[in-house]
């Protein structure tokens, strides 16, 4: 097997096609692994940086796996570190052809080895990823000093296919107060869930979005920076555009009190992030709003809703799991 390495903060064209056709045959399939998210980073966060494209080919020239990475220095050593940063970046891995796991890292641990690099650091590894497994093991039998560690952890919840069977598996004081915070939103006027169904109001309800970000907590306004807002209203036109992207709302007596900004992707939903007005908190309106959309993702017929990072009550209330997000690291001896 071949590996190429290239320095760009440009994908060529046919990588991009090469790097999707792997993605579609894979298991684990987000958002953040597509090309389409790389390109949105680098455009807000990386022209100043100098990534490396690692691209393993079969002897036939066939693309069989690749990494994005960056150089990094810590403690006076010097390594490669996955292409992303933890802010805006939940899941990241090298994208692999099932099956290919083994030798890709074989190669990798070669590859580094005629470098001069003192370690990999993989961060935001899924549990259930083949490379959470395969490159401690690969590493460690190539001589190199490995360690794995709880990176972050994010909830997930298995849909079932009905509302009624979903509520069923909540513990009963769960969906007592699921319930009653519902009829009681529901009871005191108008309420319904809306979506961006119309990409030319995109821009608009992008402004909303931001502006109950903004509102929810300090260090969610202290977050959205101008810099990150950039970043947010690009990642939502390009996302529409491809069909991926949800913006959800509340709307409450005519009001917006509470927002999800979230994406459809291979039959999973994936909620990035979120905002609610502050002035009707006693209404719950984020778990009223999670709850309709649980319940219009079920009548779609999707099968995870993934709360993405954060231990937030509220999703562990809503029946959400914990599965571990991982940092490994492959060191020279």
């Amino acid at each position: 097997m071949k590996v190429e390495s290239l320095r760009t903060t440009t994908l060529p064209e046919g990588v991009k096609k090469e790097w999707e056709t792997i993605l579609a045959r894979n298991p684990l399939r987000t958002p953040f692994l597509t090309p389409l998210w790389a390109e949105i980073w680098l455009k807000h966060f990386g022209k100043s940086l100098d990534p490396r494209l690692l691209l393993f080919r079969d002897k036939d020239g066939s693309l069989q796996g690749l990494g994005f990475f960056l150089e990094s220095f810590r403690e006076g050593k010097k390594g490669l570190t996955l292409l992303g940063n933890r802010d805006v970046w939940d899941y990241r891995d090298l994208i692999i052809h099932p099956g290919k796991e083994e030798e890709i890292f074989q190669n990798l641990g070669l590859f580094f080895n005629g470098n001069p690099w003192d370690y990999i650091e993989l961060d935001g590894i899924a549990e259930v990823s083949p490379t959470a497994q395969v490159f401690p093991a690969v590493m460690e039998s190539l001589g190199y000093r490995t360690a794995k560690e709880n990176d972050e952890t994010v909830i997930n919840l298995s849909l079932p296919p009905t509302w009624e069977e979903f509520l069923k598996r909540l513990n009963g004081k769960d969906r007592h107060e699921l319930r009653r915070k519902i009829r009681r939103i529901e009871k005191e006027g108008p309420c319904e869930w809306v979506g961006v169904s119309d990409p030319s109001s995109l821009e608009e309800k992008m402004g909303l979005f931001l502006e109950l970000h903004r509102k929810s907590r300090r260090d969610k306004s202290e977050f959205m920076t101008s810099e990150m807002e950039g970043y947010f209203r690009d990642l939502a036109r390009e996302l529409c555009n491809e069909g991926w992207l949800d913006l959800s709302f509340l709307l409450f007596r005519g009001n917006i009190i509470a927002a999800f900004f979230s994406f459809d992707f291979a039959g999973a939903k994936f909620i990035y992030n979120s905002g609610y007005d502050p002035d009707f908190a006693w209404y719950s309106p984020g778990i009223v709003l999670a709850a309709y959309c649980i319940r219009a993702a079920i009548e779609k017929g999707v099968t995870q809703f993934n709360f993405l990072r954060g231990r937030e009550d509220y999703k562990y209330h809503l029946g959400g799991r914990e599965e571990a997000n991982y940092r490994l690291r492959a060191e020279k001896q």
